[in-house]
């Protein structure tokens, strides 16, 4: 009886392992599928709809945003140009109305859902997404994702990724690659020679990543080299990680 209960413990674990791997391919092709026409590029909200969130927003947000969205430091974060992207891409849209939707911070939740959705749609406007015919609504916000449009593949969260950058210790002894360039989905496979040669003359961006589970990579032997690094991808505002699953070395210094 106890070995018929290992023995099904074992493929049970089996599975689990397999469906995970089976998940995360199936991420990776849904992200590569949607590369060719990214849907927030296609026209999410309508002309009158960003014109009734102009006018909430200038009442109900420009005192911490300011009337031109560039923020207030401290008290009300950038909503447009790079430092909206640098918070937000690769986010969905769904994230980002959860997020309005506790605005503001000192009377959180005291809009209707229609006035922050309305808020969202002037917020894209600002930022260049373009306009469509219909409204946007709460429903349709899934699989949406702020993403340039030269972004390239689509990237969401949970995708495996591989992106180059600098490694670096931080004084807390976690592993951090500073400087990192635009992530690519990718297969968990290490780079083969070619790609490796590739990936050295990749260049370097301004993102900085928390690698998770690297230390079976020996980091220490890379510190302060270019690496490319692959991994299970996650941002989100004031946190970015790699889980890692591969490690290598592509240049011998990490200079610009």
């Amino acid at each position: 009886m106890r070995s018929a209960l290992i023995v099904a413990c074992r493929l049970l674990a089996v599975v689990s392992v397999a469906l995970a791997v089976a998940g995360g391919l199936f991420t990776v092709r849904v992200a590569e599928a949607q590369d060719a026409n990214p849907s927030i590029w296609t026209g999410v909200y309508s002309k009158a709809q960003a014109e009734r969130g102009r006018v909430r927003f200038l009442s109900d947000c420009a005192t911490c945003h300011n009337f031109d969205l560039q923020g207030q430091g401290t008290r009300g974060p950038a909503l447009t140009g790079a430092p909206f992207m640098t918070n937000w891409e690769t986010q969905d849209l769904k994230s980002l109305f959860a997020k309005i939707q506790r605005m503001p911070l000192n009377n959180p939740a005291s809009l209707p859902d229609a006035v922050y959705m309305d808020i969202m749609t002037y917020i894209l406007q600002v930022n260049a997404f373009p306009e469509g015919e219909r409204d946007l609504s709460a429903e349709a916000l899934d699989g949406i994702h702020i993403v340039r449009r030269d972004a390239g593949k689509l990237v969401v969260n949970f995708a495996i990724v591989e992106m180059v950058g600098c490694l670096a210790q931080r004084p807390d002894n976690r592993w951090v690659l500073t400087s990192a360039g635009e992530p690519v989905a990718s297969r968990d496979q290490p780079l083969t020679s070619d790609e490796l040669k590739k990936a050295a003359a990749k260049p370097l961006g301004s993102d900085q990543f928390l690698l998770v589970s690297v230390l079976p990579f020996k980091p220490d032997d890379y510190q302060g080299r270019k690496v490319s690094a692959k991994g299970l991808f996650y941002k989100a505002p004031g946190e970015n990680r790699l889980n890692v699953t591969s490690l290598q070395p592509v240049a011998p210094s990490c200079a610009h």
